[in-house]
């Protein structure tokens, strides 16, 4: 709707132009009355309107006076003179601040309507127009966005051989960029979180940036960000006198940021200063640097800012710690052993944790670990939801990661919960088996079976199923299958007249010697002595 004041000192006026228009037909919204200029200066102010209709003789500022105020309060104002008096010069002065429509008392419905009409559509136009300009300024900076985005991605991740011949001022020119002649740095800034971290982190990571360029660009020839997984990139083009106060600028980011964020949403951020460069072209030398140092937070804690040293632990020292390990986490992993893998990364943890190895060493040491559980699995046959190599959760739980206790914890949780499962379904597997070679064996004890008809029919190696066996049951196949036939043997001789010799041969055996002491051995009895006792 297009808002409407009337201003005139005469009630009766305002009263009927309020009566003349049909305003909700064309439109508009009488949203207030004015008696004196100074009243139609205060509601003008106030009610911001879209068209005035005044009288030109009125108390206070006449009609012409309070114009005048009136477009310097908004000059996109549209107005309506009413007057009583017919001079020119009224009406030239009037065209002189742009008002378009002059009407004479007595006022004509007809007239009216018209210059309301008339003085909508330049209302409607100009707000068009308004929002037309806001609009291409929005897409004009947009696209200035993301074209500098694009160039700073291609410049420090993807391809930055593609700008190496650019000079300073046609890579601002191209773009939209104000690098001078100095230095030039990346800063990587991470923000870490809990499992249960906030899900306000979009919020948070815009409020950051909108904090590190308020603190940088002030002191700095140029500022840019690129955001990605949880971490700020920030490329900075400073003089030799800046440096001092860009140090300054990222302590005060840290401290904002403890303040205001963490202690709301329990979340840290780390930086780190990448290598400084006198060329842009060697951004991403800086860019490399930034993200190597940020994973070095894994040992050296959170919430501060990490820059380069140079001591660091022999490379094979490293090597040969993880070979050991590894030969002990495969054997733990091949037996399906939850605590004693447990054991043997708690140990990995003790001798890596007194090294000063990267952060970014350690990570790949872990993704490592990984892809050895993995690999041992299926060399064993058994089979897992995740493949060698290919393990995305595992990833992104090690990239989540700030702390050695974090990352090795959650390398525990990841690989014993997968072992637990398979441990159970293992043992499960096993007792059915058992459940299937005990069935055999009572349905074929009076047969001549062995070991390796067993380990045939159920599907297991003979030597291998022989020791489940035993495990399971607390008994050698031998054992329990000499138990079986007694038992058989037992109801025989209880129940039937026949004789020991037939029996014997009725539960398997065929020497009525070896029979007898194995009778003895589970019975303490003789067949004839059993048989005449319980008979």
């Amino acid at each position: 709707m297009i808002r409407v004041i009337i201003a005139d000192d005469e009630a009766r006026i305002c009263k009927l132009i309020m009566k003349l228009i049909d305003w909700d037909q064309i439109g508009m919204l009488i949203i207030g009355t004015a008696s004196n200029g100074i009243e139609a200066l205060e509601l003008i102010e106030k009610e911001n309107p879209d068209i005035v209709i005044t009288d030109i003789r009125m108390p206070g500022y006449d009609g012409l006076e309070m114009i005048e105020k009136a477009k310097k309060i908004n000059n996109e104002l549209e107005f309506i003179i009413i007057s009583g008096y017919g001079e020119f010069e009224y009406a030239k002065k009037a065209i002189a601040f742009g008002v378009k429509e002059y009407l004479l008392k007595p006022i004509n419905k007809e007239d009216l309507h018209k210059a309301l009409i008339k003085a909508g559509e330049c209302v409607k136009k100009k707000k068009g127009q308004i929002r037309l300009e806001k609009e291409y300024e929005s897409i004009l900076k947009n696209d200035v966005n993301k074209i500098r985005e694009a160039f700073l991605n291609k410049l420090i991740r993807f391809n930055p051989e593609s700008f190496n011949e650019y000079t300073l001022s046609e890579v601002n020119e191209n773009y939209h960029f104000n690098f001078r002649e100095g230095f030039f740095n990346i800063a990587a800034l991470k923000i870490d979180h809990t499992k249960g971290y906030s899900n306000n982190i979009k919020n948070i990571v815009n409020e950051t940036i909108d904090m590190v360029k308020s603190k940088l660009q002030n002191i700095t020839y140029e500022t840019d960000i690129i955001y990605n997984k949880s971490s700020l990139y920030i490329l900075i083009n400073y003089g030799q006198n800046e440096k001092k106060q860009i140090e300054t600028a990222f302590l005060k980011i840290l401290a904002w940021f403890h303040q205001k964020i963490f202690i709301a949403e329990k979340l840290e951020i780390t930086i780190a200063l990448g290598e400084e460069v006198r060329d842009l072209r060697d951004i991403t030398g800086s860019f490399k640097t930034a993200e190597l140092l940020i994973e070095d937070r894994i040992l050296k804690g959170t919430g501060k800012i990490i820059e380069m040293d140079g001591q660091r632990t022999n490379q094979t020292e490293i090597e040969d710690i993880f070979y050991n390990f590894s030969k002990k986490f495969i054997k733990a992993v091949e037996l399906l052993d939850v605590d004693e893998v447990k054991k043997t990364i708690f140990h990995f943890k003790k001798d890596i944790r007194g090294k000063r190895i990267r952060g970014a060493e350690l990570k790949k040491l872990i993704h490592e670990t990984g892809n050895v559980y993995y690999i041992t699995m299926k060399s064993n046959h058994i089979k897992v939801d995740s493949t060698p190599g290919d393990d995305q959760s595992l990833k992104n739980i090690i990239d989540n990661c700030s702390s050695i206790d974090c990352l090795f914890g959650e390398l525990v949780e990841h690989i014993t919960a997968s072992l637990t499962v398979i441990a159970g379904e293992k043992y499960h597997n096993n007792l059915k088996q058992i459940k299937q070679a005990r069935k055999y064996i009572e349905e074929n004890y009076m047969k001549n079976i062995t070991l390796e008809d067993l380990g045939a029919h159920i599907g297991f190696n003979p030597s291998y199923f022989s020791s489940l066996f035993k495990k399971e049951t607390g008994t050698s196949f031998i054992e329990y299958l000499s138990k079986i036939r007694i038992e058989k043997a037992k109801d025989l001789l209880r129940e039937s007249d026949l004789r020991i010799q037939d029996v014997c041969l009725m539960v398997g055996y065929n020497d009525a010697k070896y029979f007898t002491k194995s009778f003895i051995k589970h019975t303490g009895l003789k067949p004839n002595e059993y048989r005449k006792i319980f008979a």
